[in-house]
């Protein structure tokens, strides 16, 4: 059981560190509803969602990232089955409200 262990950790750091990086699309997503929370209220979005909320959320898209971009880096991107193109990620404009 050990050794099983052993080997899909192995396998993960391997799978995880050959270049399969998209979009990342879910990440962007999360930082773009964070800087439209700032730029509404920042004193809330800066200090205290910030450490504990959009930290661990951050992270755990990442995460989900990490494993859906497997498939956009082969699928999509790369060649010879991809277009060879990388797949743009188009950000949101932050509305700043009027006054501010």
């Amino acid at each position: 059981m050990q050794k099983l262990a052993i080997v899909a950790l192995t396998l993960l750091v391997v799978i995880g560190s050959v270049g399969c990086f998209g979009p990342q699309k879910l990440s962007r997503a999360v930082d773009d509803f964070t800087n439209q929370g700032y730029v509404d209220t920042p004193w809330l979005y800066g200090n205290v969602i910030s450490y504990w909320l959009i930290s661990m959320i951050h992270g755990i898209a990442w995460w989900i990232d990490g494993i859906v971009n497997i498939y956009y880096f082969w699928v999509c991107d790369a060649q010879p089955f991809g277009k060879g193109v990388g797949t743009p990620f188009n950000h949101k404009a932050v509305t700043v409200p009027a006054g501010k």
